[in-house]
């Protein structure tokens, strides 16, 4: 009998509301779904026996107010190990016999919202309702309640809601694995430096034109190429109105062309 009233699980029955525990089915019947009210809903099995065809059966135990993120791997351990020694004795089996949905031995799985699931494997002397019968009981509750109290604390407010036996041949769940590949971008930045090199010359402004001075040409000429001559030469007066004419000459050519025609004028008035 459960604390509170809950639906027979599959297997029983029960046609009145104040009781407490709920009837197994006769031998060779069962009924595979919970919440049955009457003998009738019991059914025969398929292929008659031991309501056993595959020898495994599924249990699955409801835990209430289970502090699950509250225990610590050693305490967890030893609660599953508590399920194990109780399923397996109930079911006159040894602990071997018991595996959780991942086929692994001696274990259950404890899922996060207090649910236990196991799977009883090749039980060759007990029928479904025999398991029913012992699984079903207030004494193996009991059993369950005060071994699970004594790992996580007697102040807890836990207890041991619907349990169920279901006959199903074991399948294990195999374990799903998340992969996440990542990829990494490294930008590579090339700083490209360009020299340029600017020969300053002075330069000369005629009439908005911009001419470069012919003696700062000849200077760098002549750094270029070392004269000891030319070095120590000194410009000429006639040399120096030759190159202001060129200068002049080459801002504008009309000054050029007043220039030469009052040249020519002169010489024709010396005639």
């Amino acid at each position: 009998g459960a604390s509170t009233c809950a639906s027979c699980p599959a297997g029983s029955w029960n046609d009145e509301f104040d009781k407490t525990a709920c009837e197994i089915c006769p031998e060779g019947k069962w009924t595979h779904s919970s919440g049955s009210l009457r003998e009738g809903d019991c059914t025969p099995c398929v292929g008659g026996g031991n309501c056993l065809p595959d020898g495994d059966a599924r249990v699955t135990i409801e835990l209430r107010n289970f502090p699950y993120t509250g225990l610590d791997p050693m305490q967890m351990a030893d609660v599953e190990a508590s399920f194990v020694r109780g399923i397996a004795s109930a079911c006159g089996t040894n602990n071997e016999s018991v595996v959780d949905v991942f086929g692994k031995e001696s274990s259950v799985t404890i899922s996060s919202d207090g649910q236990v699931s196991a799977f009883v494997k090749d039980v060759t002397s007990s029928s479904a309702n025999e398991l029913a019968a012992r699984l079903y009981s207030s004494s193996f509750r009991g059993e369950l309640l005060n071994s699970t109290l004594a790992i996580i604390g007697i102040e807890a407010h836990f207890s041991i809601g619907a349990i169920s036996v279901k006959p199903q041949a074991f399948v294990a769940l195999v374990p799903t694995s998340t992969m996440t590949t990542s990829t990494s971008t490294v930008a590579i930045v090339t700083t490209t430096t360009v020299a340029t090199t600017v020969n300053a010359s002075q330069t000369t402004r005629v009439h908005g034109a911009e001419s470069v001075d012919p003696w700062s040409m000849h200077w760098d000429i002549e750094q270029s190429t070392p004269s000891p001559d030319l070095e120590q030469s000194t410009p000429s007066p006639d040399s120096e109105a030759t190159n202001a004419a060129t200068i002049q000459a080459t801002a504008s050519p009309w000054p050029l062309m007043l220039y030469i025609g009052l040249a020519v004028g002169s010489g024709a008035w010396g005639k």
